[in-house]
């Protein structure tokens, strides 16, 4: 997945098994980090799972905000698979790539 710049934040502290996404208790910590660069989106993480292809995202003010999503294109990966993503902030979208191949956009609206 992708996660917003944040340069301030102390990576020493989150350690071991957490998750941009699935933990709103470090939601202020996160949001804490916001800088102009982030621009004006509300898409602060996002994230692919391989066991079936859906997509989850957060904009880290909601509690429990992450569900996950299915989108076009959308497929799930195994062992050995190569899994890449490119974020175009040109046209704000983030693809996701399978073994050199397009799968689609995943997200679109970031900034």
């Amino acid at each position: 997945g992708i996660v917003r710049p944040m340069p301030g934040l102390d990576a020493a502290t989150y350690q071991g098994d957490f998750s941009f996404i699935g933990d709103p208790d470090l939601f202020p910590d996160f949001l804490a980090q916001r800088s102009k660069n982030w621009g004006h989106g509300n898409v602060h993480a996002c994230e692919y799972f391989c066991g079936d292809g859906d997509m989850r995202w957060t904009d880290w003010d909601r509690r429990y905000d992450a569900d996950w999503e299915r989108w076009e294109g959308m497929e799930n990966c195994r062992t050995g698979d190569t899994v890449g993503m490119l974020l175009n902030l040109d046209d704000g979208t983030l693809s996701v790539y399978k073994n050199n191949r397009r799968l689609g956009v995943m997200k679109d609206g970031l900034s």
